[in-house]
């Protein structure tokens, strides 16, 4: 499991964000107090991290090489 912040602050950075989550086998949360989302949601995100720094957890039995240097720009 990783724990990465992230920080949107355009509505089109998170539609960027999704779309390079959903391009690994990753499963992924976005956590803001006791809410969690499915980061590969575009709707749940939008909804509960958009302006904020939230904490993304990645839980994956395979390493993937290159996701944390794609979502290293939304890194808060």
């Amino acid at each position: 499991m990783r724990r990465v912040s992230i920080k949107f602050s355009q509505p089109d950075q998170v539609a960027k964000f999704v779309r390079i989550l959903n391009r690994y086998d990753v499963e992924a949360s976005i956590k803001c107090g006791s809410r969690t989302v499915n980061a590969k949601s575009i709707m749940g995100v939008l909804a509960l991290a958009r302006s904020k720094t939230a904490p993304l957890i990645l839980q994956t039995d395979a390493e993937c090489p290159g996701l944390m240097e794609e979502i290293a720009p939304f890194a808060a």
